[in-house]
């Protein structure tokens, strides 16, 4: 994940954090029906915050560049799949993953606020904000211990100031990838609750899922992530875009 969004993320992390008492004491106002359909549970999700803060934090954490550098050869026990990966670079890639992962983060949003008329949007954003801190926490961690070089690395077509990037260095699981599954599952999940008879609903499964599939596509293509990578971060982000809302789900 680039600063500029982790600085973005960690914007929508502070507006959670001050704001979670005063949605939660609305949420306990607005009756279930024709609000939202989660119901926030201060004594559970405080300390989910809390962790879920902890890790995305690591975004922060200086990460060297591999050692390496300049002159990285692939491992020999790569798998074929990921070794077909290698050569790939693309600058316009990398933008347009970007763009679309933001897409799919603000979208959902302002097309629920849209849907429920604001009633439970809030409740709703607080569930979406917890299921992204828990997101990036997951995938954080998860790339500061595995430390796998990206494809990227071992081209030395590619420039070295590119390659001497924390990204370079730490591919696996995708960020990109498990931000856009997971925003499309969150959504598809609070659309299904909302609307449980409506047929638009497969729309918005199959629409939000494609987009995040493109979003694993272009980062192949950009030469930071092998399809193990993307595969990965799709489980990763499916996973907890829809276990977050349910944990929160009003029954």
């Amino acid at each position: 994940m680039s600063m500029s969004k982790a600085g973005a993320t960690l914007a929508l992390a502070g507006v959670a954090w001050v704001g979670l008492p005063a949605v939660a004491a609305a949420d306990a106002a607005v009756p279930a029906e024709g609000g939202s359909p989660y119901q926030l549970r201060p004594a559970v999700d405080v300390p989910i915050f809390g962790l879920a803060t902890a890790g995305f934090m690591l975004n922060f954490v200086e990460a060297p560049p591999a050692a390496c550098l300049p002159d990285c050869d692939p491992p020999d026990d790569m798998n074929a799949l990921d070794r077909a990966a290698l050569g790939h670079y693309s600058k316009a890639a990398h933008t347009a993953a970007d763009v679309m992962v933001i897409s799919l983060l603000a979208a959902p949003q302002l097309a629920n606020l849209i849907d429920s008329r604001g009633r439970g949007w809030l409740v709703d954003t607080a569930v979406f904000a917890q299921a992204l801190l828990l997101t990036q926490g997951a995938v954080q961690l998860t790339k500061f211990s595995v430390e796998r070089g990206a494809p990227l690395l071992y081209d030395e077509t590619v420039p070295l100031e590119e390659r001497q990037g924390r990204d370079a260095s730490r591919s696996f699981v995708s960020g990109h990838t498990s931000t856009a599954f997971m925003a499309a599952s969150s959504y598809t999940v609070t659309y299904w609750l909302r609307h449980p008879g409506s047929p638009w609903r497969w729309v918005v499964l199959a629409g939000t899922h494609c987009l995040a599939t493109f979003v694993g596509l272009l980062k192949i293509q950009a030469g930071y992530h092998y399809p193990t990578d993307i595969a990965a971060g799709a489980l990763v982000g499916s996973s907890i875009g829809v276990l977050t809302p349910m944990l929160h789900r009003r029954f």
